[in-house]
């Protein structure tokens, strides 16, 4: 596992900036290092803790490692940066809605998933990937007899 060095005399200037940080972080991912773009990501949020990309991003590591609590609180968090609601952020807030939800599905807490993707697709009414996801859970949520396994995963699209 990489581990980022703590802010010290000897941290180059490139690993105190979160744009960096964050770079870094991505070419972890793709590589499928999730802890270590993870660390990579905590440091860019402590030092610009109000990027709510950072946030997105490290939730979906998050969700890569089956940490579906830790994915929503980093996807809550970011949502609550992407305000005020506007057009600019609406795809953000659409990714990181269907993201959360996609967390609460796994968490069995499928009534506030709905209430995620229901969002996302107002937001987002053209996304036909949310759409599917959107039917794919409330069916779940009509035939409680069907076991969860049995049934597609929900993406993060």
């Amino acid at each position: 596992q990489t581990v980022l060095k703590p802010k010290d005399e000897d941290t180059k200037d490139d690993e105190r900036n979160p744009v960096w940080l964050c770079d870094k972080a991505g070419v972890f991912y793709k590589m499928g290092n999730f802890p270590a773009a993870i660390n990579a990501y905590s440091e860019a949020i402590k030092i610009s803790p109000t990027l709510p990309k950072l946030y997105i991003n490290r939730a979906s590591c998050y969700i890569v490692l089956n940490l579906y609590e830790d994915a929503v609180i980093d996807c809550t968090r970011a949502l609550d940066l992407l305000t005020p609601p506007v057009e600019a952020n609406r795809l953000s807030r659409v990714r990181t809605l269907a993201k959360r939800g996609s967390a609460f599905c796994q968490l069995g807490s499928l009534d506030r998933a709905l209430e995620d993707y229901e969002l996302a697709s107002k937001l987002s009414p053209d996304n036909d990937s949310l759409r599917r996801d959107l039917d794919t859970l409330r069916a779940q949520m009509g035939d409680n007899s069907l076991i969860q396994s049995e049934q597609p995963p929900i993406s993060v699209s």
